[in-house]
């Protein structure tokens, strides 16, 4: 049993735990990095589904769901999601771009005005007249992701939280359910 389990170690969750990390690393590049952040996404997804059919090709075919195969469908599921959590950075982004050019053609036909510039401009100070209302304290990573207004960064800033702790959550769930099975099976 354990010259089995050293074997799939080696040969499948390290290396799929390997892949899934490093399908994160497009979290960390530039948004407007289309080709990198493509290429490692679906070279990850691609790596991770022939890894996916060689495991599966060395074991026998049976009708029910293994472990191995939800531990390979997790991993896709991770990759998979990397990549389209860049399709929604990618999204926002473009709207972002497309917001900020209606922005800078406004502001040129405002400059083109002949508007006559010897009076104050009009403005009233309503700050007196809002609220204040409480807000709870949030961690220190939430306020880095309040800081800025585009929201395909605040995607990627939150993306870089999310996907780790969910994958150590699923990880430490493996591990926690592989060494109950263990011991159930050593009783028996």
């Amino acid at each position: 049993m354990v010259h089995h389990f050293s074997y799939y170690l080696i040969q499948l969750y390290i290396p799929c735990i390997m892949l899934v990390v490093v399908s994160w690393v497009s979290f960390w590049l530039d948004k407007d990095a289309v080709p990198a952040r493509v290429s490692l996404g679906v070279t990850t997804l691609l790596t991770m589904t022939t890894q996916a059919s060689g495991i599966n090709s060395k074991l026998p075919p049976v009708s029910y769901i293994k472990a191995v195969d939800v531990w390979i469908g997790v991993c896709l599921a991770f990759i998979f999601g990397a990549l389209l959590e860049y399709a929604v950075v990618n999204y926002y982004g473009r709207k972002e771009f497309l917001r900020n050019q209606e922005k800078s053609k406004k502001m040129n036909r405002m400059e083109d005005c002949a508007c006559p510039g010897d009076r104050p401009a009009l403005r009233l100070d309503l700050s007196s007249y809002r609220k204040k209302t409480w807000s709870p304290r949030l961690p220190a990573w939430f306020s880095i992701i309040g800081k800025t207004k585009e929201l395909s960064r605040k995607v990627d800033l939150i993306s870089r939280i999310t996907f780790p702790t969910l994958f150590t959550a699923f990880l430490s769930e493996s591990i926690a359910f592989n060494f109950f099975l263990k011991s159930g099976m050593e009783s028996l």
